[in-house]
């Protein structure tokens, strides 16, 4: 499993956590950065426009909600693997 790189101990070695967050998603074939898909709102793609999750896929919350909740998870994804995100403030 990919995420079994995230729980090892550090070595020697360090390697930095955006590293392995980079390396463990791309295990999934996932590559960042992530960007929200505006023509479905909600949905979450990576960088080569695969879809990679949903937020709110029962439609429970307004559009604004769903907008915000996405580039907050974003902002959280791609920092964290070492990528700025751009807002789009709609």
């Amino acid at each position: 499993m990919a995420t079994s790189a995230l729980a090892t101990p550090p070595s020697a070695m360090a390697v930095d956590a955006s590293t392995l967050f980079s390396v463990a998603l791309g295990h999934l074939k996932i590559r960042l950065p992530l960007h929200h898909d505006e023509s479905h709102c909600g949905t979450i793609a990576d960088a080569d426009g695969n879809m990679v999750f949903v937020v709110d896929v029962n439609r429970e919350r307004s559009d604004a909600e769903v907008r915000d909740i996405a580039e907050l998870l974003l902002l959280a994804i791609n920092v964290h693997g070492g990528f700025m995100t751009e807002f789009t403030n709609g």
